[in-house]
Parts: structure tokens; sequence; C-alpha cells
């Protein structure tokens, strides 16, 4: 039986490179590329951080959990925000076409990487440490992940090739093809 996931899902903290390496991994695999933030930015006709201080961090999330159900895309990449594993109906809805790889960055290389945390739109920062919120979420993706890659010392191609090989090797292996 062949698989009826033909998209990926990029999860991962903020700064993770989710985007940066959904590009990449894209064009390695010829598909699209979605970015979540970019479709909400551009269906909302704000930033998210806009929204966050004009609608509250509740009603960003309804947004945000809407935005990603009605998704209905074919052979593409999808970087949603790093807060998708807060809606559980929305990675439900992802995962019955999705392959979820979990871009796994250690805490100390995510602070480096992230400039203007407070400008971002990043969901439960005005309550909580980056630290709090990157203890709280690892258990949630790496719940959601079909497949884990450890970014430490690796450039952006050699994780986007990493991907690349092992989506292969798990879509060969569902279809219980062997190789």
């Amino acid at each position: 039986m062949a698989t009826s996931k033909n998209n990926i899902v990029i999860i991962g903290m903020p700064s993770s490179g989710k985007s940066t390496i959904g590009i990449l991994l894209s064009e390695l695999m010829n598909f699209s590329f979605l970015d979540c933030d970019d479709y909400i930015k551009q269906m909302e006709g704000m930033t998210l951080q806009q929204i966050i201080d004009e609608r509250g961090v509740a009603e960003f999330k309804k947004i945000e959990q809407a935005r990603i159900m009605e998704l209905n895309v074919r052979n593409c990449v999808i970087a949603p925000g790093g807060s998708v594993v807060y809606y559980p109906k929305a990675v439900n809805h992802l995962k019955k076409s999705s392959i979820f790889i979990f871009l796994n960055v250690c805490f100390s290389e995510l602070e480096s990487r992230l400039k203007n945390a407070q400008m971002r739109g990043i969901v439960g920062l005005k309550n909580k440490t980056f630290k709090q919120l990157f203890n709280e979420r690892l258990p949630l993706y790496l719940k959601c992940a079909d497949i884990i890659i450890d970014c430490s010392g690796k450039s952006k191609q050699q994780i986007a090739k990493e991907a690349c090989k092992r989506i292969t090797e798990k879509m060969i292996n569902d279809s219980g093809t062997t190789s």
C-alpha cells in the first residue's frame, strides 16, 4: 500500500531554521513551500505580533489553528509556527497528509540565533521565558515527529540533504517496498 503522505511539515522552536531548511528541502524534493506565518500575515493583513498585541494571544491561537486547518495542499513543504504543537486538531489535520520532521536544535544555539524575540509573535513569550517555552514544547515536538534531525554542527545544506534522505527512506519503508 503506497503512502498517502505527500507533504512534509517542519516543526521546531522559533529560530530553529524551519523556513530556511524548508525552502532548501522543497528545492531538493521539487515541492512547493508554504510558510504558515507568512500565510497568516497575508490573510490577516497584519504581522503576528500585531495580531497578538491587538487581538490577544487567545484570538491569535484561534486564527493560527483555523488557517492551518484550511490548508489543502499536495507535494508541499510546510513550515508552521513553532506553536503548532499546541493545536491537536491542526496537528491531526496535517498528519493525515504529511510526514513531520522535527529540527532538534539545542537551547543555547536557539538563544544565540533568536533576534528581536519580542517582535516575532511567539506564542507564550509574554508570560514565560524562552527557556520555559523550550522546555514546554520539546516533548510536544518529539511526540509529533516522524523524523528527528539533530541539527548540531551541521550546515543548512547538510540538514536539508539529511531530511530528504530520511523522508525518502521513510516513504519506501511505509509503502512496504524493499530496497
